[in-house]
């Protein structure tokens, strides 16, 4: 399996949150969490613990320090990020589990629907 493209998830006013979220950290932070993504990028599916875990419901996570970005994979070359939260607990918290759903269930509609565009091109 291997490589993916990796795609922010952008809600329908075209704001990233996970993005904003990210650029609100410290340099350290950003630079931490750009590495795991880059590994995502690199390993896709192959990726494992520590580095990264399946969560359930097609969400999984990359597990970088003290943050926690959730993903899902589509369409075999795509991880779409959809959630970064400060990690305060042992588990995963539902509510952060909710808003990583909500945002795949949003970005998949909207894909059907013509909306979205990965790496550019409306597929």
């Amino acid at each position: 399996m291997g490589r993916k493209r990796v795609v922010y998830y952008v809600d329908a006013g075209g704001d990233s949150p996970i993005l904003e979220d990210i650029h609100k950290l410290t340099l350290e932070e950003q630079q931490k969490i750009f590495a795991y993504i880059s590994l995502l990028e690199e390993k896709g599916e192959e990726l494992r613990r520590p580095m990264a875990d399946y969560v359930g419901d097609k969400i999984y996570e990359l597990r970088p320090r003290a943050h926690r970005v959730l993903y899902f994979f589509m369409l075999k070359e795509y991880a779409v990020v959809v959630h970064l939260f400060r990690k305060r607990t042992d588990r995963l918290p539902e509510r952060e589990k909710r808003v990583a759903l909500t945002h795949m269930q949003d970005f998949l509609r909207r894909y059907r629907q013509g909306e979205v565009s990965l790496g550019g091109e409306l597929l």
